[in-house]
């Protein structure tokens, strides 16, 4: 008998393909997340910082342009938070976006992997069936000829 083949061989070797991009491209998400993150803890300790400088700068003996110029600090390390908020939030819906979508490349990459599966299971049975039936064939023809010799 011939050896198994999978006729959808091309079709699960570009499924595969697809499913192994939609996996790097989800884990390019996690990690522009983690780095929307990271960015935004900085952004929050550096706010944190000048605010803490701010309320130094008032107990002591300052001039109004320094206050003036820590607020507008503030200001702009508060634009910078928001900014980087919302990128994260974006980063976060992006990251659900491609894990759908590799989650859905691996259940169609599953499919034909089952099928492929499957059919070999088929042709594993269907050999050791032809197999089987040669040996039988063998013994009956064996016995046979032992029959037909003893009847002479």
């Amino acid at each position: 008998m011939k050896p198994f083949k999978f006729n959808l061989e091309s079709v699960l070797m570009l499924r595969r393909r697809e499913e192994d991009a939609a996996k790097e491209s989800y884990a390019e998400a996690v990690g522009f997340r983690n780095r929307c993150e990271a960015a935004l803890e900085q952004a929050m300790v550096d706010l944190e910082g000048l605010q803490n400088e701010l309320t130094e700068k008032r107990q002591g003996l300052t001039h109004r342009d320094d206050h003036l110029l820590f607020i507008q600090a503030i200001r702009q390390q508060k634009d910078f938070c928001t900014t980087v908020s919302q990128r994260l939030t974006r980063a976060v819906q992006l990251v659900q976006v491609r894990h759908e979508a590799w989650m859905e490349a691996r259940k169609k990459t599953q499919m034909l992997e089952r099928l492929k599966e499957k059919q070999g299971q088929r042709h594993q049975y269907e050999v050791q069936r032809q197999e089987d039936r040669a040996i039988d064939d063998l013994v009956s023809a064996r016995y046979g000829m032992l029959a037909r010799s003893l009847a002479f």
